[in-house]
């Protein structure tokens, strides 16, 4: 037979097994469980501004048609956060991207490839190849209205291999004179912020 003090012993070992019990599973699980990626760092940031022309233009035609969107943009006023986008002062982006699209039914997850030049301070460029993802939220038939656009993408070949994009902006109303009431709208103006990050 167990005596008082026995008693009391079992009973604080139990309890202090069923108190590290929870302790010493968690330490497992996070040894088990792969430590979460690093966010990416922010290597450059800029002020964007270009315009996007639309073939054939873009009508009032609520349910859209096949569109070609060729991109020109220039990314100015730039600020390296990082050491490897050291020296970039702008950067030039042209790209083609495709999708069914309108004047009231803008482009959603609207995707192509961009071409990115950079320049430096000492003159010289380099450049990227990139894939681009575009989403625009408006109505262009309304100028009251604000429109915007916000994209993201990865550099496939060049310059910063691997390195993300994102980019928004708000596109000029006043640029597009009534085009999608007045036979179509073949351009429009956009401006925003660029950030590249790894």
């Amino acid at each position: 037979m167990l005596s008082k003090l026995g008693t009391k012993s079992g009973i604080f070992s139990a309890a202090a097994v069923l108190a590290a019990a929870p302790l010493l599973a968690g330490a497992l699980t996070a040894q088990a469980d792969p430590s979460p990626a690093p966010d990416a760092k922010t290597l450059l940031t800029c002020d964007l501004t270009g315009s996007a022309a639309f073939s054939p233009a873009l009508s009032a035609n609520p349910l859209g048609a096949n569109t070609q969107m060729k991109v020109d943009g220039e990314a100015a006023n730039c600020k390296p956060a990082g050491r490897a986008a050291e020296g970039i002062v702008s950067a030039t982006f042209t790209g083609d991207l495709a999708g069914k699209m309108s004047c009231t039914s803008l482009p959603r997850d609207v995707g192509g490839d961009v071409d990115i030049t950079w320049k430096y301070e000492d003159g010289s460029t380099k450049t990227s190849k990139a894939d681009f993802s575009l989403n625009m939220q408006g109505d262009l038939s309304n100028p009251g209205q604000p429109v915007t656009g916000a994209f993201t993408g990865k550099t496939v070949d060049g310059e910063f291999t691997d390195a993300q994009h994102k980019g928004s902006g708000q596109f000029d109303m006043a640029s597009a004179a009534g085009g999608c009431l007045a036979g179509g709208l073949s351009s429009l103006d956009f401006g925003g912020k660029y950030e590249l990050s790894q």
